[in-house]
């Protein structure tokens, strides 16, 4: 959550941003002949900085796949090429807004890929939606994002309120019987802990103790005290990836080995492992929005392996699922255009609601208005991975069942580490 500070400033930019809709610089789209230009204000640094530049990643490789590998967007009997200009935000919704406004009034561009957080998302949101452009949030989950009735909004991603689903019903069917949560004061991470102490309560879990946190703590050990008196079984933490660094720090020092971690964000970042040691992330638990091994397939990344291989030779790294999310959100842009054949905005809006198609990143499918959820632009229907670190730091999905290659197993204490 932001400050009454930074909301009062967001209010003041939005509202500038309001007053310069209708002076926008002509949209580049507009020229049949030159690059389909996007922009995306992303954190390059900031506390996001980790997920940011993943999610640019994601970005860039369907980009370069777009016009190195098919000579561009087919747009009705020609092919057009992408340009995608970068800012950095900082992993401020204020310099979100102004930078979303100067994409718009000093770059032309028509489409915009988001930044990582949905806090950041919602601010962006504010400046495309009265200037009537399209907000593709390859790096947003929350709820809230898209119950906010917005026309521009769109994200493959699945909702935060089940990210930790698919892990506790199977603990749940280990006989978990209570829960432990600490997360940031995010918007978010709010969703994930109501939903999670929500589904807990209907699969018989108690909530034994919940401990609300600042996104930019540096010390936690009195939140983690009070959760460890609780003694839970399950401990949850939601937050980004460096309170996630934090959150085992802070436990190992303490001593205290819960019987089952699982963290939002932080295991699907590989930096996770490569800061902390695959001997000390043995066994936490991650939900994941994507995973290399899943049956995921289209005609342009070829499947979800084929992605993977993809990333692992250009980065020399394992992807989290920031970066498919970003190349997801953007394959959706092209689908559209394609399916539109123009790359006006209202036409390819249309086109969007109308897309039920199979991806490298699973089913895309976004809610219309009049979707039950009421979360419209969302791709509600799509279920979530959990992955579990091995002892060689890799993932491996261990729920749902149906999609797991292995049983989830219990925390090794830290003195047999």
């Amino acid at each position: 959550m932001w400050g009454k500070r930074s909301r009062a400033v967001l209010a003041f930019l939005t509202g500038l941003a309001v007053l310069a809709a209708g002076c926008a610089q002509p949209r580049a789209a507009e020229d049949p002949n030159g690059p389909i230009r996007i922009g995306a204000a992303v954190s390059d640094t900031g506390k996001y900085s980790i997920e940011g530049r993943a999610i640019k990643r994601g970005y860039q490789m369907w980009a370069d796949m777009v016009n190195n590998e098919l000579g561009g967007i087919k747009v009705g009997n020609r092919k057009r090429k992408v340009e995608i200009i970068y800012y950095d935000d900082q992993s401020d919704p204020e310099q979100a807004v102004r930078l979303t406004q100067r994409l718009i009034s000093e770059d032309g561009v028509d489409f915009i890929f988001g930044s990582y957080s949905s806090g950041l998302t919602l601010a962006a949101s504010a400046v495309t939606e009265p200037n009537k452009r399209i907000l593709f949030a390859g790096g947003a989950a929350a709820d809230t994002v898209f119950s906010q009735g917005s026309d521009y909004v769109f994200s493959p991603l699945t909702n935060t309120s089940r990210y930790t689903e698919s892990a506790l019903r199977e603990l749940a069917k280990r006989g978990v019987k209570t829960i432990g949560i600490l997360h940031t004061d995010e918007a978010p991470m709010v969703d994930v802990q109501e939903a999670t102490e929500k589904l807990a309560r209907e699969l018989g879990i108690r909530v034994v103790g919940t401990q609300r946190v600042p996104t930019d703590a540096n010390d936690i050990r009195g939140a983690m005290t009070q959760l460890r008196r609780a003694n839970p079984e399950v401990l949850v933490e939601a937050g980004h990836t460096l309170m996630g660094v934090l959150t085992v720090q802070t436990i190992r020092s303490m001593n205290w080995t819960p019987k089952y971690l699982l963290m939002v964000q932080a295991p699907t970042e590989q930096s996770f492992v490569e800061q902390l040691g695959a001997a000390t992330t043995e066994g936490i638990m991650a939900p994941t929005q994507w995973h290399g091994s899943a049956q995921f397939s289209d005609k342009y990344f070829g499947t979800a392996a084929d992605y993977r291989r993809r990333y692992v030779e250009r980065y020399g790294e394992e992807p989290s699922y920031m970066p498919p999310s970003g190349s997801a959100v953007a394959l959706s842009l092209q689908l559209a255009i394609e399916k539109a054949g123009s790359v006006d905005v209202e036409a390819v809006r249309k086109a969007l609601l109308e897309l039920d198609v199979d991806t490298f990143y699973g089913h895309i499918d976004y809610a219309g208005p009049e979707h039950p959820s009421g979360l419209k632009g969302a791709n509600v229907d799509r279920p979530m991975l959990t992955i579990q670190l091995n002892g060689k730091g890799e993932q491996v999905v261990v729920a749902p069942k149906e999609n797991a290659s292995a049983e989830i197993v219990p925390m090794k204490p830290w003195s047999q580490r």
